[in-house]
């Protein structure tokens, strides 16, 4: 098989087996980020296989698809060793092949209702919220986290290493902060330190934020500052913190732990709810809502639920 520079033969196929693994839903992000961080080479292995997905639209036909998702043996080896050819030899254009769902293939991904805590290459201390996915890229500049979805809160004393949301570019400068992606935009909370933001379609540097503060970015411009509310970062313990906030609020933010539909009639939205929730048991807090709360559920399914007066027919 052709190597990649100086990339051996056995790193290019321990790179296309976990992207295969990462077909299959099988890849462990701990395990990857370990494995990324031995060897400057599996890095750039793993860019490869990121970067030139990336250049075609068709995906794999069923049968090869089949082979390389086949739980182990033979077919599985031998499509692992195609697939490397493939990759590494500039060939892969004749067959056409892509991920599809980049989202669900992501590098780190989370399932709705999961979070999970990550170390990465270089020691960075990394958080991902419900329903996140997450592409890690190397660069000349360094490390690359690239939020196709959802939320991550990243802890970080090195200069080398940025996130990009689809709305533009944030540098950290020895900082713990923030970012979510939703509704064609990108919040961002500094806990510590600073974080200068790019927006995609600025000249340049659009704003500096420092610690306490929070401000949302499209491609364009960056928003007002205002102080940020440390109370949001509670999901990093698997809680859900409320203080004085309005219901249909509480339950936008309790609807991204929970499958399926969660909504609020509008005449009770603006409730007020305080208290401290284990987001372990949506259920559970769904029910604390009607004990404590003018209010009850509607529900059609467990995967359609609304909040209602209780007075309502």
């Amino acid at each position: 098989m052709t190597s990649l520079g100086d990339i051996p033969q056995d790193v290019a196929l321990a790179a296309v087996d976990r992207h295969i693994a990462q077909l299959a839903g099988e890849l462990d992000p701990t395990e990857l980020c370990d494995w990324l961080a031995a060897d400057e080479r599996h890095q750039r292995a793993w860019q490869h296989i990121q970067s030139t997905n990336q250049q075609f639209g068709a995906a794999l036909n069923p049968a090869a698809r089949a082979a390389l998702l086949a739980p182990s043996g033979a077919q599985r080896r031998r499509a692992v060793k195609a697939l490397g050819l493939l990759l590494f030899s500039g060939s892969l254009a004749t067959v056409g092949y892509q991920l599809p769902w980049r989202e669900r293939l992501a590098d780190i991904r989370t399932d709705t209702g999961e979070h999970r805590s990550l170390t990465l290459p270089g020691g960075a201390q990394l958080e991902v919220n419900t329903a996140s996915a997450i592409n890690l890229e190397y660069t000349a500049s360094g490390l690359q986290l690239r939020l196709l979805q959802g939320e991550l809160l990243l802890n970080t004393s090195a200069t080398n290493i940025s996130v990009v949301t689809a709305q533009g570019v944030l540098r950290p400068q020895a900082t713990r902060f923030a970012v979510l992606q939703r509704d064609g935009r990108s919040q961002v909370d500094v806990l510590s330190g600073a974080v200068a933001i790019y927006p995609a379609q600025a000249s340049g540097l659009a704003g500096v934020l420092q610690a306490g503060q929070s401000a949302h970015f499209d491609e364009r411009q960056l928003s007002a500052v205002q102080p940020t509310d440390a109370q949001r970062f509670a999901w990093t313990q698997g809680m859900l913190v409320a203080s004085s906030m309005p219901l249909g609020q509480f339950v936008q933010t309790l609807a991204r732990y929970r499958p399926g539909y969660l909504g609020c009639d509008p005449t009770i939205a603006q409730l007020r709810i305080s208290g401290s929730y284990p987001l372990a048991s949506t259920d559970r807090i769904l029910t604390s809502l009607t004990q404590s709360l003018p209010v009850r559920l509607q529900s059609l399914s467990r995967y359609w639920v609304r909040l209602v007066p209780a007075s309502a027919a």
